[in-house]
């Protein structure tokens, strides 16, 4: 097996050309990503801010919501301590 050295540095320009490429495309995603991430942004406008209502009633804008994931990991470890008459460790497995 010969390796061809002369066109291997003839296709390197075109192999340049071809990364920068998908820099430039790369950068015009996230670019475009930012700017529909702003335009899309709630207003933050303090003085006309009305609570979401909810089944219970009104949302406390003080009390910090729990994402889905912490409550899982809550669930997990609630489920993972629970012992009953199986002895079972956890109730999903």
């Amino acid at each position: 097996m010969k390796i061809d050295v002369d066109a291997f540095m003839n296709s390197l320009p075109i192999m340049g050309i071809g990364l920068l490429g998908i820099f430039i495309v790369t950068i015009v995603i996230i670019v475009g990503i930012y700017i529909l991430k702003a335009a899309t942004a709630p207003k933050k406008d303090a003085g006309n801010m009305v609570p979401e209502e909810q089944d219970e009633g009104t949302v406390d804008p003080s009390v910090k919501k729990e994402s889905a994931m912490d409550l899982m990991k809550e669930r997990e470890k609630k489920d993972f301590f629970e012992t009953d008459s199986n002895f079972t460790i956890s109730k999903d497995l």
